[in-house]
């Protein structure tokens, strides 16, 4: 139930404070799981990994911006004050550039930094914050908990993957994606392992929408839950734009659409699956209710 008048403030003090915190913690853990390893020479050979790991920053970002952004919106009423939260959610986030900046220090050798390292890492987690913020302004309202809900899912598979990602990449692995070991580099032939990262969004997304279902019956909203959290981890690797004259250089963002057919086209799989169940059912047990209800002849 949204609060307002005086209980207002507490969603205003909380949402900004726990997404700072959130996204600092998430950023903490990158580093440390080897999701974002800055102190490394990024010159040939490795220059597109500075991209992949700008995506990673922009990617966590964006889901952390959007779920926090969700949420305390769904606890306020009135139109202004939900986009005025979403704002203010978002912009409590560049409270990790300090962070960022002294991790980028380490880096060396930078030939894809847009005006240096520190400014590409502050570029990077702006246009995530951004992202997240418009995505929980479009979709805020009264469709927010079947959202909300379908993203902290996702995060939570997310970092499933980071996690195998920590113990078996040869390279920084794009944000999303197991492993260097479980994914193909070319993506423009759909070959090597591009099924395996697929399913696994598959079930990603399948459980986003089925934790969704609690809060909605509409297939659009379920759709919607197990989907949004790919599609903004998927808009991440072309926000990564290498700096000219390296646009021809393998990047993530040279494989943002093949990747995209990965993330949103298995989690979008998944989660037609558990709608399409949910609405079976739903049709099921109407027959079996309109089965049940007496006729004229039985009550005489």
């Amino acid at each position: 139930m949204p609060l307002a008048g005086k209980s207002g403030w507490i969603v205003w003090v909380l949402g900004p404070l726990a997404v700072a915190a959130a996204l600092l913690t998430q950023l903490v853990a990158a580093a440390g799981t080897g999701l974002l390893p800055f102190d490394q020479s990024f010159g040939a050979g490795k220059d597109g990994d500075w991209l992949t790991l700008l995506a990673t920053i922009t990617g966590l970002a964006a889901i952390t911006s959007a779920l926090g952004g969700l949420v305390a919106s769904g606890m306020l009423s009135g139109l202004l004050a939900r986009y005025g939260v979403i704002v203010l959610v978002a912009v409590a986030g560049l409270t990790s550039l300090p962070f960022l900046h002294g991790m980028v220090g380490d880096a060396r050798d930078v030939s894809l930094a847009i005006g240096g390292p520190e400014n590409s890492v502050t570029i990077a987690l702006i246009l995530g914050l951004g992202l997240g913020a418009l995505s929980a302004g479009v979709i805020s309202g009264s469709n927010w908990r079947p959202a909300a809900v379908g993203l902290a899912v996702t995060t939570a598979g997310l970092w499933m993957l980071a996690a195998v990602s920590a113990r078996t990449a040869v390279g920084p692995a794009p944000l999303g994606l197991p492993s260097d070991l479980l994914r193909t580099r070319n993506v423009s032939q759909l070959g090597g392992w591009l099924p395996l990262p697929a399913a696994l969004w598959v079930v990603i997304g399948a459980a986003a929408a089925l934790a969704a279902k609690r809060f909605t019956a509409g297939r659009g909203s379920m759709l919607l839950s197990g989907v949004l959290g790919s599609a903004l981890i998927s808009l991440s690797y072309f926000a990564a734009q290498p700096g000219e004259p390296y646009g021809d250089h393998l990047t993530v963002n040279n494989s943002a659409f093949g990747l995209t057919i990965m993330l949103v086209g298995g989690a979008l799989l998944g989660a037609g699956i558990v709608s399409l169940a949910s609405a079976r059912g739903a049709h099921g047990a109407h027959d079996s209710v309109k089965r049940r209800q007496p006729t004229a002849g039985d009550v005489s």
